[in-house]
């Protein structure tokens, strides 16, 4: 049973124990930088977007819904007004050590932007159906019309444990949101990502990256099929995959230029936990594991730090990290081995951009 292969693999409790390495007081200046996080009204996106824009980055929140977005803006802008009253001193709210045990200057404890009195966050509705190739593209040629840069791409959206379907360019729901629809996001913005450099993209994985056999690990001629039987969770681990092999030809892809791609695993959230009990009361295996699964899981705030890391710290260009995989909270580990087969990769990135340009014809 998938969810049981999960839990009995040692990396993946390896993630509740090891210390965090970043913290919201480490994350610099961004005023002048512009950011787009996909799915972002709530949760990791939601929690993301808050951290750039009260650090001074002009945010798209690229999502579908316009109604949830501009409630997203509305709650933000007053939750970034509250870090005025709650945060006086300038240290944005941290879950780790203080700034003097980080070994940060006097020079770095400087004002950030969201203290000032006069400052108003950047917050940006930009709509974006990830379910359908032609209408990524088009958010993203909106973006682009605008002739402004982007500094930074936080691939956060996505779907997790639906049932099956296919996606209305005929592709299997999971790979289709959670791959296919960022594959053509992110290739439509990369020139205008490599102008701005230095820059960074940043692709959301998961743990369940690992569950994929290893001889047959993303099933390229099932994915239009409309009668397949693969488990959800297989399913969404193979979209998650997919998400790793991009970065990692992305990032191959990019190597020497101003432009750092890196893959987030955010770890498992309390508010994910209680939603996946609900879905899978039926898994005597999940029930089992879940009340110690809870004991260990992260909150929102602190689960959202890995993928601020690579979006924003400054030691990712110092040490020119690319096609690293990080878990909670910064720390590198080494993925699923099948993710560093460049054959894999390769194969991965021509069926996307077949996919792309409509080459696979009618669904099976």
């Amino acid at each position: 049973m998938p969810v049981c292969n999960v839990f009995t693999n040692p990396k993946f409790w390896k993630t509740f124990f090891l210390e965090n390495q970043y913290s919201y007081d480490q994350i610099p200046d961004l005023t002048g930088k512009t950011a787009i996080v996909t799915g972002a009204t709530g949760g990791l996106g939601y929690a993301t977007v808050v951290a750039l824009a009260a650090h001074g980055a002009h945010v798209f929140l690229a999502c579908r819904s316009r109604d949830r977005a501009e409630a997203a803006i509305e709650r933000a802008q007053a939750d970034i007004l509250q870090l005025q009253f709650d945060h006086p001193e300038g240290h944005y709210p941290s879950s780790s050590s203080s700034v003097a045990e980080k070994g940060l200057t006097q020079n770095q404890q400087r004002p950030y932007p969201y203290q000032s009195s006069t400052f108003k966050p950047k917050l940006e509705f930009l709509e974006l159906e990830l379910g359908q190739m032609d209408k990524a593209r088009s958010a993203a040629e909106v973006f682009l019309a605008r002739g402004l840069p982007l500094h930074i791409l936080v691939c956060n959206g996505g779907i997790k444990n639906r049932d099956f379907e296919l996606t209305p360019d005929g592709y299997e729901n999971h790979f289709g949101i959670n791959h296919l629809g960022h594959f053509v996001f992110t290739t439509t913005l990369l020139d205008r990502i490599r102008s701005s450099g230095p820059a960074r993209i940043v692709i959301l994985a998961s743990f369940a990256h690992e569950m994929p056999s290893s001889s047959r690990p993303i099933p390229f001629d099932i994915l239009r099929n409309s009668t397949t039987n693969q488990a959800t969770l297989i399913r969404y681990g193979q979209s998650k995959l997919a998400n790793v092999l991009f970065a990692k030809a992305l990032a191959r892809r990019l190597q020497g230029e101003q432009v750092w791609v890196n893959i987030a695993h955010p770890g498992c959230t309390d508010a994910q936990i209680h939603m996946a009990v609900e879905e899978n009361k039926s898994s005597s295996c999940f029930y089992a594991f879940s009340r110690l699964w809870l004991k260990t899981s992260y909150p929102v705030k602190e689960a959202a730090l890995t993928q601020l890391y690579c979006a924003t710290a400054q030691e990712v260009e110092i040490k020119d990290l690319r096609g690293r995989y990080f878990i909670p909270v910064a720390n590198e580990m080494r993925p699923n081995p099948v993710s560093e087969n460049v054959a894999l990769q390769e194969e991965l990135w021509t069926f996307s951009e077949q996919a792309a340009r409509g080459e696979h014809g009618s669904k099976l």
